[in-house]
């Protein structure tokens, strides 16, 4: 389920977007239910890990959606590793910004906050890395910007991050990238 926060922001990629022609699918693949939403300039702005029922778009599985759902198949079963879809996640420049860099992240690294602060130039301070831990966790289209490949891969669970499908999900996603660990 989303959080109240995550739902304010479909809302508001809905109207920051002009989303009045939006489509949205939802299928069930590896990780769970996954609707992914396209926007009215046919890229991909949304993905939610649930039935995407709070996201007000026709329901319909267009070319882009059903090209995202297969790509998330073949990341999930070992068969891709860069995502190539259009992107739309919205957001304020600096999370535009977060979002860039966190994409530019290889296949089977993490960045630990100290090194996506450095990634991004800002100094290692309480205010930044509250700034990008929230962009962070802000980002609308988890897997297609990898946002689990950020935090603390030796902790069991990142207190610091809070990965839209739960820890569980992310720690998959870690595996997956990780085979031999």
């Amino acid at each position: 389920l989303l959080s109240r926060r995550q739902r304010q922001m479909c809302i508001r990629d809905r109207y920051i977007q002009g989303g009045m022609d939006m489509k949205k699918f939802t299928k069930e693949l590896g990780p769970g239910w996954i609707t992914l939403v396209e926007n009215d300039d046919y890229a991909l702005c949304r993905l939610i890990f649930g039935d995407g029922l709070e996201v007000d778009a026709d329901e319909e599985e267009t070319p882009l959606l059903k090209k995202g759902f297969q790509q998330i198949q073949e990341y999930w079963t070992g068969h891709r590793v860069i995502f190539t879809l259009p992107l739309a996640p919205g957001g304020s420049d600096f999370e535009r910004e977060v979002w860039e860099t966190v994409i530019r992240i290889p296949y089977g690294e993490h960045f630990t906050t100290p090194t996506l602060l450095a990634a991004l130039a800002l100094e290692d301070t309480e205010e930044n890395r509250a700034r990008v831990i929230k962009a962070v966790d802000d980002c609308p289209i988890p897997i297609f910007i990898p946002t689990h490949r950020v935090g603390d891969p030796e902790t069991e669970h990142d207190e610091e991050y809070h990965y839209p499908a739960g820890e569980d999900v992310k720690g998959a996603f870690m595996a997956l990238e990780h085979p031999l660990d």
